[in-house]
């Protein structure tokens, strides 16, 4: 008969679910530095077209004007130099206020006259390497803290053995 103070021995652990739980810990790690990586390359291609490419004037033809910050954003359509017209998405701030006909300075590659970045409105590019570094700050804290306290339970645990 079992009393009620004595525990039932653990089950072993497979090595295959060990290593799905391993998997899944470093996925969750990985995860933030990698969307920081990315949104860091979009942010430099990003700066590397505003050095190179061609300035040209555009207007805006569409002003999403919501709440959700993910979603307001603004449609801009420009000419290139071919003469063929062209259309860009950008992200808008909230103190932001831009107005459906307003010219704003649209800067494309001029080999690629559909790749553009239109000045004074933030790319996705630091969306991105936002979302990496809350992934990050929010899985790799509580991982780390909870290794560091598991490392002093275990060494209290083998003082007192």
């Amino acid at each position: 008969m079992n009393s009620p103070d004595t525990a039932a021995p653990r089950k072993a652990q497979t090595f295959w679910s060990s290593l799905g739980g391993f998997t899944f810990v470093a996925l969750l790690l990985l995860t933030g530095p990698v969307l920081i990586g990315i949104g860091s390359l979009m942010t430099d291609a990003d700066e590397e077209l505003e050095r190179t490419g061609v300035h040209t004037t555009g207007t805006i033809v569409d002003f999403d004007d919501v709440r959700n910050a993910s979603k307001r954003d603004i449609t801009v359509h420009y000419m290139s130099a071919d003469g063929a017209e062209h259309s860009t998405f950008a992200s808008v701030d909230h103190d932001q206020q831009p107005k459906v006909g307003d010219d704003v300075t649209v800067i494309y590659r001029e080999q690629n006259p559909s790749q553009a970045v239109v000045v004074a409105y933030r790319d996705g590019g630091v969306s991105v390497g936002g979302i990496g570094a809350l992934f990050t700050l929010i899985f790799t804290i509580p991982l780390g803290l909870t290794l560091i306290i598991m490392k002093f339970r275990k060494r209290r645990k083998q003082r007192t053995v």
